[in-house]
Order: C-alpha cells, then sequence, then structure tokens
C-alpha cells in the first residue's frame, strides 16, 4: 500500500533531518556559502579541510592543476583489493562510520568507509547547491530516480507515494512509458513542487512527452530542475528547458566523494573546490582528445578513509572563463562519458539506471554487464571470485526483479567481460543471440 512506503520514506527522511540535514545546513553551509565568492576565504577553507584530513594539495582552489605523468595514483581496483591500507585509525571526528555501496555505472561493486563528519558536509554541499536553484528549507520538491516507491501495478494508478517529513513526492523511475507519463505530468502539477531531482534520463522521457503534444509543463512554483549521475547532453537540456520552463541544474558527483561540480543560474559548470582537491590527468586513451582530460579526486571531508589522487574515470573538458555568476571555483566546458542507455520494453516501459542490482555484492563480485536480449529477456553477465553461491545469485535476480518486473532474467557467469578500446565495457547492452542487435530498442540521453 501507498501509504505504507510513505510511512517508510518519512521515517527515513526524519533519521537523515535528525543525523546530518539539520547540522549541514546549519553549521556547514556557513562556511560554504562565504567560500562562493570570496578567494580568500576559499583558500583558507581549503588549507584548513587539507590539514585537517591529512593530504596534499597540488595547487590552489581557483584552477585545475595539470598532474605529472609520473604522479602515484589510486585506482578503484586498488580500493577493492586492499581497503583496509586506506582506513584511518579511528579518532575525534571519525569515530562513528557508515558505509557506501555503490557499483557506479561500471558495474563494478566497490564499499566506501565514511565518517559521520563526511555525511554532515555532503548535506552542506548539496544545500547550497538547492540554493542556487532558490529552494529554502520545508519547500516541496520531487523526486523520480531509482527507489521503489510503489507496486509493479498499482490499483490506485500512483506511480509514487509521499515523503512528508522531507516534503518529497517521491516517484518511480521504472514506471514511465507513453501511458503512464501523462498521470505523472498531472502529479507534479497539483503537487507544485519547487525544484524536481531526476536522472537525466527519467526528466528527459517526461520532457519529450510534453513536447511532443505541444504541452508546457503547467506548475507555477517550479524554479529548476536538478538532474545527476548521468550526463546530460545539450539537445536534452534543451528540451526540458522548453518544457518545464525552468534552468536545468546538473550535479556531478560520486560515491567516493572526490570530486563535485555543479551548475549554476548562469549554466556554467562549477568545480567546487572546497569540496575536494581536483586535478587534470592527460592518458593514452584520450590522445584522440587533446582537450579532455580524466579528473583526479582527493577527499578533503572523509577523515575515516580519504583518497588521494584516486582516478575517476571520467573526463572533463575544462573551461577557461570566469562565469558571471562572480563565484571564483574554476569552470569546466562539459563532462565526457556517463551516458545512461534506456532500454524500452515490448509495453512501452522504459527502463534505466540498472546499476544498483549489483550493489552489495562487492564480496565475491568483481563486474556486471546487463545485456538485454528483446521480448523482455535479460541476461545478467557477471565475473565472480570464490565463494560466489546460488543465494548470490538468486538475491540479485531478486533484485532485478524488483526493479523490472514481469520479465525473463539468467545470470550468466564469464571470465571476462570484452572491454573497448578505453579499456573500459558498456554496462548495459543489448544483443541477439549472442550479437549486437541494431539499435532500435535502446538510445542514450
Amino acid at each position: 500500500m501507498s501509504w505504507t512506503r510513505s510511512l517508510k520514506f518519512s521515517l527515513r527522511s526524519l533519521g537523515r533531518e535528525l543525523v546530518r540535514n539539520i547540522w549541514g545546513r546549519v553549521f556547514v553551509y556557513p562556511a560554504l556559502a562565504a567560500n562562493e565568492r570570496s578567494r580568500e576565504h576559499l583558500a583558507r577553507y581549503v588549507a584548513q579541510r587539507a590539514a585537517k584530513a591529512g593530504v596534499p594539495l597540488d595547487g590552489d582552489p581557483f584552477s585545475l592543476p595539470r598532474l605529472a605523468p609520473d604522479t602515484p595514483l589510486l585506482t578503484k581496483q586498488d580500493v577493492r583489493q586492499h581497503p583496509e591500507r586506506l582506513l584511518r585509525p579511528r579518532r575525534f571526528g571519525s569515530l562513528i562510520r557508515s558505509t557506501i555501496k555503490t557499483s557506479g555505472t561500471s558495474g563494478t561493486p566497490l564499499t566506501i568507509v565514511q565518517s559521520l563528519g563526511n555525511m554532515v558536509r555532503e548535506e552542506g554541499f548539496v544545500y547550497r547547491q538547492l540554493r542556487w536553484i532558490g529552494w529554502r528549507p520545508m519547500q516541496r520538491r520531487a523526486w523520480i530516480r531509482g527507489d521503489i516507491v510503489c507496486a509493479d501495478h498499482p490499483q490506485d494508478g500512483r506511480y509514487w507515494c509521499r515523503d512528508w517529513v522531507g516534503n518529497m513526492l517521491m516517484m518511480s523511475s521504472y514506471h514511465l512509458s507513453n501511458e503512464t507519463i501523462g498521470a505523472y505530468i498531472a502529479a507534479l502539477e497539483a503537487f507544485e513542487p519547487v525544484v524536481i531531482h531526476a536522472y537525466p534520463s527519467s526528466i528527459a522521457a517526461l520532457a519529450a512527452w510534453l513536447n511532443a503534444r505541444g504541452r508546457r509543463y503547467g506548475g507555477h512554483k517550479l524554479r529548476g530542475v536538478m538532474t545527476s549521475s548521468e550526463t546530460m547532453e545539450p539537445e536534452v537540456r534543451a528540451a526540458v528547458e522548453q518544457a518545464f520552463g525552468v534552468r536545468v541544474f546538473d550535479w556531478y558527483g560520486q560515491s567516493e566523494r572526490v570530486a563535485a561540480i555543479g551548475s549554476c543560474e548562469h549554466g556554467s559548470y562549477h568545480v567546487i573546490t572546497d569540496y575536494s582537491g581536483v586535478a587534470l590527468l592527460k592518458i593514452e586513451e584520450l590522445r584522440d582528445k587533446p582537450d579532455a582530460w580524466e579528473l583526479v579526486g582527493t577527499s578533503l571531508n572523509n577523515l575515516a578513509m580519504p583518497l588521494v589522487h584516486y582516478r575517476t574515470g571520467d573526463t572533463v573538458v575544462p573551461g577557461d572563463e570566469p562565469c558571471p555568476c562572480g563565484r571564483v571555483f574554476p569552470t569546466i566546458k562539459t563532462v565526457l562519458g556517463r551516458q545512461e542507455k534506456v532500454i524500452t520494453l515490448p509495453n512501452g516501459r522504459l527502463i534505466g539506471r540498472l546499476d544498483r542490482i549489483f550493489q552489495g555484492h562487492d564480496r565475491h563480485l568483481v563486474e556486471g554487464q546487463v545485456s538485454y536480449r528483446g521480448n523482455g529477456r535479460f541476461l545478467l553477465r557477471v565475473v565472480t571470485t570464490e565463494g560466489w553461491s546460488e543465494a548470490d545469485e538468486r538475491a540479485m535476480i531478486a533484485k532485478f526483479l524488483l526493479r523490472v518486473p514481469g520479465v525473463e532474467v539468467t545470470v550468466q557467469k564469464v571470465d571476462a567481460i570484452p572491454r573497448g578500446r578505453n579499456g573500459k565495457f558498456e554496462f548495459v547492452v543489448v544483443e541477439e543471440e549472442g550479437e549486437l542487435c541494431a539499435p532500435r530498442e535502446i538510445h542514450d540521453v
């Protein structure tokens, strides 16, 4: 029932408010606000955070330094294989800890240990980004991301529930289709959120539906759309802004918490240098893209497990001009890669962001890939270590069916997943009888 899910999300929000959100807004945000337009404040703040975390800085926080080729680097594989080497002894400021489980867009699960202070500071940075949009505490928001918020076939046709504590409308990203999007739009217009949080692929589907019918979003209180977790192409951004009549504010980050990039009211991408130490690395795979550099980040907030010179695997094109907004953070022109693929099922449902099915399996799972075989059939390829069991396989299938019910899904153990020229593999592929089929069922957004 929807009220039980509403109660669940409301209790979760209450816990987050008491443990981290209030503290992040009250104690962290004021210093972050002072950093935005003051080079003096920003330089002093970053130096203090680096000293507290015991990590090096590669330059000032107003530019993006280029790393030398021989700089020692930390990779995701290093973190997976030897996490104990990266853990710091417990001390004041890192006594209370939790874990973040992620698979990102690579299908390779990872567990990061974080301090309570890291969670509190994360909320401070998100709150600052929300203030750039114009949101204030307790104003309404809508959420269209990877949460399970309703039954597969809700009897009342409501693909959403309420988070009463967070004053948020929680909407399913797994039930979007031409038949249901109209109901989503009507629910948003009735709820009147000030901000819509969404995967780019989810908000793009709503915008495409509106634009195809010559309609515009009818809500009057919306100040902005906040996207994250996927790259938003310029044409998709334009379509969303046309349909909803507000600016799209993009937030780039990762569970490792080593880099953050946020866009402002002028549409510029700012590297948030009071969030982490960020540098650029030129690698062989980018030799045909002279303007592109890989992001390398160093933790400033996680005192339990600070990562130094961590390779994110994501690439950017640096900017060279200050933004009219007056903020002193360095800018970039664009974030490359991380496009998410969306599968259209035979019943019209649009399925994206399937990475969560691999989370929590990092003990025995090396990496995984989702293959769509057509006609509602999925194959999960997994590279496993000794100790992987049938119970792990059943749990993974159950996670998948919880998000994409009514389909056929099997798990296949393989020795390796083929890589492309850049050394990475596609997390989601469309295949038929083992061969890649035409891209008629899947598209990048």
